[in-house]
């Protein structure tokens, strides 16, 4: 975990190294990432936002599937967040 800024932003390190296999065959691809999560006031509660960073060029397949995951993430948290309380 990586130092909170101004107690809005939190950033997690996936460092300092993380090894993914694209199959058993395939090279693994080491993923250097920092993903950042921040939160913004709004008039009506609070926008999130998530970025992850530190994909290499060559990394087309990985970013691919982080994009895929991510989205699957944040479907389902507006799922549990419509919820009724």
């Amino acid at each position: 975990m990586l130092p909170l800024t101004g107690c809005r932003s939190v950033q997690y390190g996936l460092t300092p190294y993380c090894t993914l296999r694209h199959g058993a065959t395939s090279p693994p691809v080491v993923l250097q990432s920092v993903v950042t999560f921040t939160l913004t006031p709004t008039s009506t509660g609070t926008h999130l936002r998530m970025e992850q960073s530190g994909f290499r060029p060559d990394q087309k397949q990985a970013y691919g599937g982080a994009n895929a995951g991510w989205q699957q993430f944040f479907a389902k948290l507006e799922q549990i967040l419509a919820r009724p309380d």
